[in-house]
């Protein structure tokens, strides 16, 4: 178990004094990162053999999000490996210990170049793995289709990160993104589960669709292909 503390920024927070869902995915890849450091098993290991680590799917559920000047904890830790996906479980507490956010995730080491999955990256390696009773079920895939055209955008420069596609941080904003403010007055996002099929690269073109149903599949696609796939869950405010 992993544990870093943070403070809700004016730069992270929407218009309800919020943080949004992607600046905490933002802390939490990094939260992954700092553990996997420790554990040396982080990026900078694997790429002595030229891999990467690859996230697959993320589920997250919220109770509520931390609000501006709001202190809160990010914690994680690894589950049991199942073949070539690795688990791993986060929980966001505030000052209290109360829960209002507990996400799972599968991922994968794939080889920087080929992008090919490596069966067993950790032979040498020795590290501890346990699922809580407290941890979400593993993400599951999605198989619903989404046939209305909401959105197209650009990718950015600013969106890359150091392997070379979108930070998966910023596809949250891509999902959200498609409602405006009036639809958040008097909705919020509940659960959000989403699916990375195919990384993007920049500079590409996503068009992004929705079946506009609650829950909401919500797919984005680069040149006709699949790039992601989300369902959210909204509730009332």
């Amino acid at each position: 178990m992993y544990k870093e503390k943070f403070v809700v920024k004016k730069d992270e927070v929407d218009a309800f004094g919020e943080i949004r869902i992607s600046k905490l995915m933002w802390h939490m890849q990094n939260v992954a990162e700092s553990h996997a450091k420790k554990l040396k098993i982080d990026r900078d290991v694997l790429m002595k053999d030229n891999n990467i680590w690859v996230v697959v799917r993320y589920d997250m559920v919220i109770n509520r999000l931390p609000k501006l000047k709001e202190k809160y904890i990010i914690s994680t830790h690894p589950g049991e490996t199942k073949g070539f996906m690795f688990p791993r479980f986060f929980q966001v507490y505030d000052k209290h210990g109360n829960l209002l956010v507990n996400i799972s995730s599968t991922w994968v080491v794939v080889n920087f170049n080929t992008r090919r999955i490596i069966l067993r990256p950790f032979k040498d390696a020795s590290f501890t793995t346990k699922s809580e009773s407290f941890d979400l079920d593993m993400p599951l895939k999605i198989n619903e289709e989404a046939n209305y055209l909401v959105e197209k955008r650009s990718t950015k420069e600013s969106e890359l990160d150091m392997n070379i596609h979108i930070n998966n941080t910023f596809y949250y904003d891509y999902i959200l993104n498609t409602h405006d403010e009036a639809f958040y007055i008097d909705n919020k996002v509940k659960r959000i589960l989403l699916n990375y099929e195919k990384e993007i690269t920049h500079p590409s073109e996503i068009e992004i669709y929705s079946n506009k149903n609650n829950p909401e599949v919500i797919i984005g696609k680069v040149d006709g292909n699949v790039s992601f796939l989300s369902k959210v869950e909204f509730t009332k405010r």
